[in-house]
């Protein structure tokens, strides 16, 4: 897998890169990209907390359909900037089943350092993402 020389990327790329089909297979939601925009602080390591309602416990009841990996994003208007890519840990989706449907928790379990050091600094060719909420400020890719 190359990355073009102008570090812009596509879906496709993205998803490749991380060892995935390049299209989203059905009924699978594999890769998971929270938009965060530019000047705005990060949440704290391991406290991802987004609007997944019921996801969640779908996801560790069918482990293959589930987010495999978190993908941080930087972003302005209709500039999104990879800044991160996180393992997500299958088994512990829905351990937060008493949370509220608007603060489920991403178990994330480690950085994708090899992907990582492909795709940090990427631009990534895609829509806005999701509604205005910081916790709903997420795609499926």
């Amino acid at each position: 897998m190359t990355i073009p020389d102008d570090l812009i990327i596509t879906v496709a790329v993205l998803r490749e890169a991380l060892g995935l089909p390049a299209e989203r297979p059905d009924g699978v939601r594999d890769l998971l990209a929270v938009s965060r925009p530019l000047g705005t602080p990060v949440p704290p390591e391991g406290t991802w907390l987004l609007a997944l309602d019921g996801w969640p416990e779908v996801w560790r009841a069918e482990p293959g359909t589930g987010p495999r990996y978190l993908v941080m994003l930087r972003s302005r208007d209709d500039l999104h900037l990879v800044a991160t890519v996180e393992e997500t840990n299958p088994a512990r989706w829905g351990e937060d089943g008493n949370a509220s449907p608007q603060a489920r928790s991403v178990p994330v379990l480690r950085t994708a350092f090899r992907a990582c050091s492909v795709l940090a600094g990427c631009r990534l060719l895609t829509g806005s993402f999701g509604w205005p909420e910081p916790e709903e400020q997420y795609a499926f890719l």
